[in-house]
């Protein structure tokens, strides 16, 4: 374990009992069980991707802090910490939950990691130039094992035989299907990861 492997460990062991005891007292049973399930799955892909597994599991431990948060707290949140907002965001206040997230993550737990952070913000509607351990969690809450195995299932299957940009796309294109199916609006935020996306994996072949 090299010496970053070792400080985001002894970081995580320090937190993971406070963030588990806060998670306990501010969501839901099902949602805890949910966030635990995308930790053990993130921690599983990191160290597939030899990616630092710590910081996985942290971001992972966090990104639904703000889940249970009602729509005017998350806007009220939003604006008091003059988080960046779109027009859809006040359609749709729940897609906060992410961004604000990660604030919460930074005062409230002292995080200052850019991967750990980015998950957290990103893990509900990407954006442009994911690390990859921020696409990472993006994937692990997109299949872990509580998810539809007819929406999860096909993305596991990308990811193991092409690889994390390409389940991510996967991951992001299902997602988006599903909002089209039910017709709502869609953020420019997922389309510019889309996009970025696009370009990321012709660029590589």
């Amino acid at each position: 374990m090299n010496t970053n492997n070792q400080k985001s460990k002894k970081q995580l062991d320090q937190l993971k009992p406070k963030i588990i005891f806060w998670l306990k007292n501010n969501v839901t049973q099902k949602r805890f069980n949910h966030i635990s399930r995308v930790a053990k799955v993130a921690k599983k892909y990191a160290k597939k991707l030899k990616l630092d597994p710590s910081k996985a599991e942290l971001s992972a431990w966090l990104h639904d802090c703000a889940k249970e948060m009602t729509n005017n707290q998350l806007l009220r949140f939003a604006k008091t910490k003059r988080i960046k907002m779109d027009e859809v965001d006040f359609i749709n206040p729940h897609v906060l939950h992410a961004r604000v997230g990660a604030v919460i993550a930074k005062e409230k737990f002292g995080i200052k990691d850019p991967d750990v952070l980015g998950g957290i913000r990103c893990h509900t509607l990407a954006e442009p130039k994911m690390s990859k351990l921020v696409m990472l969690l993006y994937l692990a809450d997109s299949t872990e094992p509580g998810r539809e195995s007819r929406f999860a299932e096909p993305v596991r299957k990308t990811f193991k035989k092409f690889g994390l940009e390409e389940a991510v796309l996967h991951a992001i294109d299902v997602k988006l299907k599903e909002v089209i199916e039910k017709e709502k609006v869609i953020h420019p935020f997922t389309i510019q990861a889309r996009n970025w996306l696009i370009e990321k994996i012709r660029l590589k072949k």
